[in-house]
């Protein structure tokens, strides 16, 4: 059942990274935004409490094409650095984009490096998201143990009830209700040294508190192998005033905030090619 799923969700992605319109094409509009969370997080073998920053820009260049980057730390056990640039390119209804991550985890001094294709579909009250980070770097040791960075495929919507609430800010367009699925550790250098691959479920809620800053109340991705990820935090967006929630979401491409995950294997006495 499992590699019926992630079979379904490959083929799935490799269609949507597949079909970008040529018509109808939108501007890009300068962008950034913040983000300072909180929460917890277990990987392959590793797990405690995080805290992480990530600043994100985008740059329009030319019409519909521009570039887009981002920058983050996550603060624990297991702590990294990493940052990614690519371009993107926009039009009525959605935007691509193809990224690479790098990716410094302090706690065993190794280093990784994925590809990462995105998009994203605007429909009325949905932001539909779509994207896949590949690695592409082979095993790095440290610690005397051997690490690997493993790919994951996310598939999300973002729901934006077209309602006012009862807060000042809560109106429509205001109030984000995020569900979709992901499937991880299924390709890449040491996939199968790492507990094999996972599917679960990403759930998320979030809401414009005042223009500009959003609270992500929850945001959770789970696996079958046991893996997640929590947290809560605070978004700040310099943007145009008084644009709402989704309008903002539509600014920029996923993922972001450290998303790309790795994993140890064993304890490495000698440098084996086996590795």
């Amino acid at each position: 059942m499992k590699k019926t799923v992630l079979s379904l969700l490959v083929v799935v992605a490799v269609f949507g990274f597949a079909f970008v319109p040529k018509a109808n094409v939108a501007a890009l509009e300068p962008f950034g935004k913040i983000e300072l969370t909180g929460g917890g997080e277990k990987e392959q073998h590793d797990s405690g409490g995080r805290f992480s920053a990530e600043a994100l820009g985008v740059l329009p260049l030319i019409g519909n094409f521009g570039a887009q980057g981002a920058i983050d730390y996550v603060g624990g056990l297991g702590s990294r650095i990493g940052f990614n640039a690519g371009p993107v390119i926009g039009w009525d209804g959605g935007k691509a984009g193809f990224f690479w991550n790098y990716q410094h985890r302090g706690l065993r001094d190794t280093d990784f490096l994925w590809l990462i294709p995105s998009i994203a579909f605007y429909l009325p009250q949905w932001n539909l998201n779509m994207w896949y980070s590949h690695p592409v770097s082979g095993a790095s040791r440290g610690g005397h143990r051997t690490e690997y960075g493993v790919n994951r495929l996310q598939l999300t919507g973002k729901y934006y009830p077209s309602v006012d609430w009862w807060a000042p800010y809560l109106r429509r367009d205001n109030v984000e209700l995020e569900g979709g699925i992901q499937a991880n550790t299924f390709a890449g250098a040491g996939a199968h040294k790492m507990g094999g691959g996972g599917v679960g479920p990403v759930l998320g809620l979030a809401f414009l508190a005042m223009p500009g800053v959003a609270v992500d109340v929850v945001k959770a991705t789970f696996d079958s192998e046991g893996r997640y990820r929590v947290y809560t935090g605070l978004e700040f967006f310099v943007d145009r005033g008084g644009t709402s929630l989704k309008a903002m979401r539509q600014q920029y491409l996923e993922p972001g905030r450290g998303d790309q995950a790795g994993g140890k294997k064993g304890i490495n006495k000698e440098k084996s090619s086996k590795d």
